[in-house]
């Protein structure tokens, strides 16, 4: 980069002041036209550096498989490293923490996992607000749930275990990896519209969940589909429904929760890439053509339909809309379910 700089000119006498002043306003009029471009420049220029995504869940999940396909993806055609940073813990809140307090230059995104992680526990009290924390670069897609129960179970579909749920002396118990996550409230909301009683256990992770069900030790659990597939397909236990709006191709005799009459359990988790709040319109144009340039590769599509994420890409605008939507729900909906009134069992 130059630098412009103007002096007097030194044929100019003193006694012509006005022609010295003409002089020095036509260099600094040069300066400033030199500088436009170089100003403008900088954001056409981003990113000129290594951006980061923080993945806010464990490296091997879900979250972290798709931030790392996105990366890969985003580098490849800006041309610029784009890293996966894992900040876990408190269900998500440390990496989303993080991600809102970020600068606002485009060089911390977070890939936000919903609905229910993104709802920070005790809110009003929380380092960072989603409905105010972040700005929106696209929707990627949405993973739905499936409800399982052990193999040797006589429900047919979730009508079956529910009508079993109320005719049986002793309640029925169901795991989740704990309060606030999706599972729990899928559960607890199934336990609440069904008017049946489930007694939760708390697990410090889904594959302990899924360990225990297979063993008989749990009546049910809701799980994102790609995790319970292997075993459904095995026999190790049996799916009675899936929460997305139609059949999945990879279990078609299972039926939905919408053909079951009970569109409200149609709960799928959403994935979405987000960065702090006040991103400059330029920066977030840039990535959000770049993300959906993205998914529409052959190789990402195959990719995320190994996984299990059927691709719904949205604008930045929309796809704020509906983040904050979701949440203002899930926040009502914690509101109602207390404590004291879903966990009765630990592990």
């Amino acid at each position: 980069m130059t630098k412009s700089s103007s002096c007097p000119d030194p044929e100019v006498p003193a006694l012509f002041p006005l022609r010295r002043s003409l002089v020095a306003g036509a260099a600094f009029a040069t300066l400033a036209l030199a500088m436009a471009p170089l100003q403008s420049a900088g954001a056409a220029t981003y990113p000129d550096r290594p951006v980061t995504i923080v993945s806010a869940f464990p490296a091997g999940g879900i979250v972290d498989a798709i931030a790392r396909r996105i990366a890969q993806g985003m580098s490849d055609r800006l041309k610029t490293s784009f890293v996966v940073e894992n900040r876990t813990g408190a269900a998500g809140s440390i990496g989303y923490s993080y991600a809102s307090r970020a600068k606002a230059d485009g060089y911390t995104l977070v890939l936000a996992s919903g609905p229910t992680t993104m709802v920070p526990p005790g809110a009003t009290a929380s380092s960072w607000n989603p409905m105010t924390g972040f700005s929106a670069i696209g929707m990627i897609g949405t993973i739905p749930q499936a409800f399982v129960v052990p193999p040797k179970t006589s429900s047919r579909d979730l009508r079956d275990f529910v009508k079993s749920a109320k005719g049986e002396a002793t309640h029925f118990n169901y795991g989740s990896p704990g309060i606030g996550t999706t599972p729990f409230f899928t559960l607890e909301l199934l336990k609440k519209q069904q008017g049946i009683a489930l007694t939760h256990v708390s697990y410090r992770g889904q594959p302990d969940v899924m360990i225990d069900l297979m063993r008989g030790d749990l009546n049910i659990t809701a799980v994102t589909l790609p995790l319970v597939l292997p075993n459904v397909q095995t026999g190790k236990m049996t799916a009675i429904a899936v929460t997305s709006q139609t059949r999945s191709p990879s279990l078609p005799d299972v039926p939905t929760v919408h053909e079951l009459g009970m569109p409200e359990l149609g709960i799928s988790n959403w994935f979405a890439l987000l960065g702090p709040a006040n991103l400059p319109p330029d920066i977030v144009n840039t990535l959000s053509k770049t993300l959906g340039e993205v998914l529409k590769a052959p190789q990402i599509q195959a990719d995320m339909k190994e996984i299990g994420l059927l691709i719904q890409p949205i604008p930045p605008a929309e796809t704020m809309d509906f983040v904050k939507s979701d949440i203002a729900r899930w926040t009502a909906m914690m509101a109602n379910f207390g404590e004291a009134d879903s966990q009765q069992a630990k592990k």
